[in-house]
Formats: C-alpha cells, structure tokens, sequence
C-alpha cells in the first residue's frame, strides 16, 4: 500500500467517526423522546378509560401540562412535567393528568380562573406554544400533543385553547 491509499483510509475511518459522535447523541435523543411519547399516550389512554363518566360525552384533548413553577423553571430538557387530557365542558374545564410526582386532578370555572392564549414563549420553554389557566393562586400551562417532536404545536394547540375557551365560556342550560 502506497502513502495515498493509507491516507483515504485513515480520512474514511475519521469521517465514520466524526459521523457517529455527531449522529448517535440524536439517534438516542430520538429513541427517547418516542419512548416518552408511547409513555403519554398509555397515560392518556389509562386516564380516559379511569375517567369516562366525568368526560361523558364532552370533548377532551390530548395535552402537555405544566405547572407555573415548572414553566418558570430555568434549567429543564422538556418545558412540561406531565401529559394528560383537557375536557371542555360547558362553563367549566377539567384537566386530568399525570405527572412523575403523581396524579393531577383540575377543575377550572369562570368564577374562579381565566384562560389566556400565551402563543410561544422561546426561552426557556423551547418552539412549544401554550395556553395557561389562571386562579389567584397559580397559573397552569398546557400544549397540545404533537407526537414525537414538537414542530407544529402552535396550530392545534390554538384551536384547543380556542375550543376550550368557547366551551369555558358558555353557560350551562337550565
């Protein structure tokens, strides 16, 4: 073998390695945020199936929730604590979810919280759009589920917050 071919060797050999410190970090980065994912949908599918004679026949929402510390938390990989539904029901909304810290059970009405449209807020909560309930005591912050990545988030969580707001809204028939 001449100097050349030992050198196209040697750059070959580089390039795979340079290609694998690059590529295995995202290639596992990937396989967890799908295992995270299935991880949602079991939760979501597990709450839907517990909860059904609340949810009855109201529309509900798949989404990320996240508590107003966790929102304002400086130092996280992923901007939510928790995955769960929404349930619009006329003149009130229910959030039910899990977190790694447990269950999460919430009820919003207009007397007592607000619900605002927040769009994205970047820093430190990633591309990831969100709508946010307010009491006097707190704020909780939810966006839609889109699946592995969150490229997208900003559509379908406007027309969840649009379709929760109008439902929020609405006063119960007598």
């Amino acid at each position: 073998m001449n100097n050349d071919a030992l050198q196209a060797i040697f750059l070959v050999v580089l390039l795979i390695a340079l290609l694998a410190i690059v590529f295995i970090p995202v290639a596992l980065f990937l396989g967890y945020a799908y295992f995270l994912k299935r991880k949602r949908d079991s939760t979501r599918e597990a709450i839907v199936r517990e909860r059904q004679q609340l949810i009855g026949n109201n529309p509900w929402f798949p989404v990320r929730y996240a508590s107003e510390l966790r929102f304002k938390s400086l130092f996280k990989i992923f901007p939510w604590e928790g995955a769960g539904i929404v349930v619009a029901a006329p003149g009130s909304a229910l959030f039910f979810g899990q977190t790694s810290s447990g269950p999460v059970a919430l009820q919003f009405a207009p007397g007592n919280s607000t619900v605002n449209w927040l769009g994205k807020a970047p820093w430190p909560n990633g591309a990831v759009s969100w709508f946010y309930f307010e009491t006097i005591a707190e704020k909780q912050y939810f966006s839609s589920e889109t699946g592995v990545l969150v490229f997208g988030s900003h559509k379908s969580t406007k027309a969840i917050y649009e379709e929760v707001s109008k439902r929020f809204l609405a006063t119960s028939a007598p």
